[in-house]
């Protein structure tokens, strides 16, 4: 048997290593250039504006990364730059790809119409919240993904998952994808040409309510204490909870256009015992029923009802929140007069504008009319007529800043230098990898 061939490390010219430093600099001045272009169009006035906050977060933790690349003695620097530099690339990627569609027309105005839906539910909890300790966060991002149902990534996650299918980095890089500085909302490539799907937005800002405002436990205990449900069912319950309050949220927020949306989205669904997170089709439309008739009741003082869902979601809205400084979660997110709803389908209908001024009751409006008329949607071309709409109520500027800045600096500072000292951990630079993608959803 023979040993395999010799080799030998090329041989340095005189020249590799003041082309090496060139090339290093190239790369580590490009990406922190890209870094401030990129806070530089979320700037008043600028094409993302309304983004100022979380491309500003995310920058931040990039930037972090990269000066503690920067401040490695020079040696070591030349020699592990390049795989670091990609690492960090493959990573911002995951955000940029999110920004750079909304550069595209078409694909803008969804998904500022998407971004518009979140903010108006999460924005009033989020100032309502009372824990000093915490700072006020960022709002969800909305993106177009290729997942067929919408989903939530919480703050805080590991989004490797939903990094790019069989991308090129090294073993370290794929385990950086940590620490997502704010909440995502997937929506489905396809869902960007028919808009009454866009109303699933507000189930998943509801899950980012209940993570944010730290809600889950508060929600456990009405469950336990409120219902007036034996233990053994409210152990059934338990695993729904985070959708059944999801679902509460949404139908508060775009009224019987959500229950009768998510009716449509449940048809073909197999009305099953779950003993998933998910409960069965049925009892999700019962619980937006439920929802509906808690709202319709509560001015007038009537009993509500006997009936499992019922008696769940009544213990879910009827009271105040210590965490939101005790308002209800129906005074936060529900839509300003849902019974005139069906008059500004109609004008839709009509060629006329729907007649609202709140960005939920313009897109429940437009949703109502296609489950009503389908037709008539198409020929009155509702659908582009309504997200114009919803876009004309978008006012200028940045959304509102947080109070907490300083904190969330401090935040995305220490995310950025852990991701960098994940990255620097190994000493050696490390074998480039493909791997299939995977992903998972709220």
């Amino acid at each position: 048997m023979t040993d395999g061939p010799d080799i030998q490390p090329l041989a340095l010219d005189a020249g590799f290593r003041t082309r090496r430093e060139a090339e290093v600099r190239h790369l580590l001045t490009g990406l922190e250039q890209e870094l401030t272009d990129w806070k530089e169009a979320a700037t008043a006035r600028g094409p993302l504006e309304k983004h100022q906050s979380q491309i500003e977060s995310a920058v931040r933790v990039v930037a972090t990364a990269l000066e503690q690349l920067r401040s490695l003695p020079a040696a070591e620097r030349l020699d592990r730059a390049p795989e670091l530099v990609l690492d960090l690339h493959h990573l911002w990627d995951f955000f940029r790809t999110k920004l750079t569609v909304r550069h595209i027309p078409q694909y803008k105005q969804f998904l500022d119409a998407a971004d518009e839906l979140a903010w108006a539910i999460y924005e009033p909890v989020r100032q309502a919240a009372t824990d000093p300790s915490s700072p006020l966060r960022e709002p969800p991002l909305t993106f177009l993904a290729r997942h067929p149902v919408p989903f939530a990534t919480a703050r805080g996650s590991d989004f490797e998952d939903l990094l790019p299918s069989g991308a090129q980095r090294t073993l370290t890089g794929r385990r950086a994808s940590r620490h997502l500085p704010f909440p995502l909302i997937g929506i489905p490539w396809s869902a960007s040409h028919h808009l009454p799907s866009l109303l699933a937005a507000a189930h998943e800002t509801g899950h980012h309510i209940e993570d944010d405002l730290d809600l889950a436990e508060p929600l456990l205990t009405r469950l336990r204490e409120r219902t007036g449900l034996p233990a053994e069912r409210v152990s059934v319950w338990e695993p729904w909870l985070g959708e059944v309050f999801a679902d509460v949220c949404a139908t508060l927020a775009c009224g019987e256009a959500y229950a009768r949306t998510l009716a449509d989205a449940l048809a073909t669904t197999r009305d099953v015992a779950s003993v998933s997170a998910y409960p069965p089709p049925r009892l999700r439309l019962q619980v937006c029923s439920a929802t509906l008739a808690e709202q319709a009741t509560v001015s007038r003082s009537e009993d509500h009802g006997s009936t499992e869902p019922t008696a769940v979601v009544h213990a879910l809205i009827h009271d105040g929140f210590p965490e939101l400084g005790g308002a209800t979660l129906a005074s936060l997110v529900a839509l300003r007069h849902p019974d005139q709803l069906q008059q500004a389908s109609l004008r839709l209908r009509n060629g006329l504008r729907s007649g609202r001024r709140d960005v939920p009751g313009v897109l429940a409006a437009a949703a109502l009319t296609f489950l009503d008329a389908p037709d008539a949607y198409d020929d009155h071309a509702i659908g582009t007529r309504a997200l114009q709409e919803v876009l004309s109520l978008v006012p200028r500027g940045a959304r509102a800043g947080s109070v907490a800045e300083n904190l969330l600096a401090l935040r995305d500072s220490a995310a950025g230098r852990q991701l960098f000292d994940l990255l620097h951990r190994d000493a050696a630079p490390q074998q480039l990898v493909a791997r299939s993608s995977r992903i998972g959803h709220h």
